[in-house]
């Protein structure tokens, strides 16, 4: 019995120092990142979870160093697993605001929305996750009015270049045109002349030439009219 009794003081006494040892290094965590030494701070956060690898205060505010040091992608992972991990209202509450936040900083702007909804739905009278969550929407709001102002200008670009290459389009067609037209008027074959057929000139030169000798004839019918006509005597016999 005595024994039992030693055995279970020595091994009391080893969870004790075990445990303190443990505590003490999530202490001297929190102090270097209070002191902003996030580096620190992530490395003696690990060697407390290396003592006790369930320590939810450890896991949490080794996240909270990560996150610190703009490594986002690597936090979300942590605050995910750590809002999964826990059945406590209040922890899995900060986990989602935390990851949210996270979220947020890389832009992820729906499933930051989303972080922030759980979060609240664990803990619906955390004003800070309120605040958060509107701050969110917002951002996402004003995105989705900027894309639309974006794709308005890029429609409105789109339409002139497609108006201009109409124009180009329609002056190259009426200078094909112009061309073609000039050219078929140069290879218009002249039509060979009919022989017989007779120039405006020459219809013009006889008609002259007949109106002409109708004068003439009737000048020297009207002189014999005037002189009188002489008749031819016959014989008597």
């Amino acid at each position: 019995m005595k024994i039992r009794l030693t055995l279970f003081v020595i091994l009391l006494n080893s969870v004790v120092v075990f445990a303190q040892h443990h505590n003490s290094k999530i202490r001297k965590g929190n102090t270097a990142y209070k002191d902003s030494l996030y580096s620190d701070a992530e490395q003696l956060y690990r060697e407390a979870l290396m003592k006790d690898q369930s320590s939810y205060e450890a896991s949490f505010n080794m996240a909270d160093a990560i996150y610190k040091q703009e490594r986002y992608s690597e936090a979300n992972s942590l605050f995910k697993a750590l809002s999964e991990k826990t059945d406590d209202k209040i922890k899995k509450s900060e986990s989602y605001h935390n990851l949210g936040n996270s979220l947020l900083k890389e832009q992820k702007l729906d499933e930051a929305i989303e972080a922030y909804k759980n979060a609240l739905r664990n803990n619906p009278k955390d004003l800070d996750t309120k605040h958060n969550l509107a701050y969110a929407m917002r951002m996402k709001n004003q995105n989705q009015e900027q894309e639309k102002e974006e794709q308005k200008e890029e429609d409105k670009k789109e339409e002139k270049e497609e108006q201009k290459e109409e124009e180009k389009d329609k002056g190259e067609n009426q200078n094909e045109k112009g061309e073609q037209s000039e050219e078929e008027k140069k290879e218009e074959p002249k039509q060979p002349q009919d022989p017989n057929e007779m120039t405006e000139e020459e219809a013009q030169q006889i008609l002259d030439a007949l109106q002409q000798q109708e004068k003439e004839l009737q000048e020297d019918l009207q002189k014999k009219k005037q002189q009188g006509v002489k008749l031819k005597i016959l014989k008597d016999w």
